[in-house]
């Protein structure tokens, strides 16, 4: 399996594959290197508390971020934009 994946990374994930309905849950787990039983909890987590139900449910979350980091909901608003922009970016590039 892959790296651990702090609550950005795993909301990214989920948007991705929620806008997608074309897809299938295994092959979307498979492609992107976790397991589908992992998926599914993120996505319980996500659907009961959003970006802070992932948060709460990460036991490594504290230690993700140094200390001072601003945490706030436009921060995880801003780091999102970034995923989603690297994201489309690297998409340009494969294709």
């Amino acid at each position: 399996m892959s790296k651990h994946k702090n609550p950005l990374e795993k909301e990214f994930l989920i948007r991705q594959y929620k806008n997608n309905p074309n897809i299938k849950m295994s092959d979307f787990c498979q492609r992107n290197d976790m397991s589908a039983t992992a998926f599914m909890k993120w996505i319980k987590q996500y659907e009961e508390g959003g970006l802070e139900g992932l948060a709460r449910a990460d036991s490594e979350f504290k230690d993700l971020f140094p200390e001072g980091l601003d945490r706030t909901e436009e921060a995880y608003k801003r780091e999102i934009m970034k995923l989603r922009i690297e994201n489309e970016r690297l998409k340009k590039i494969i294709l």
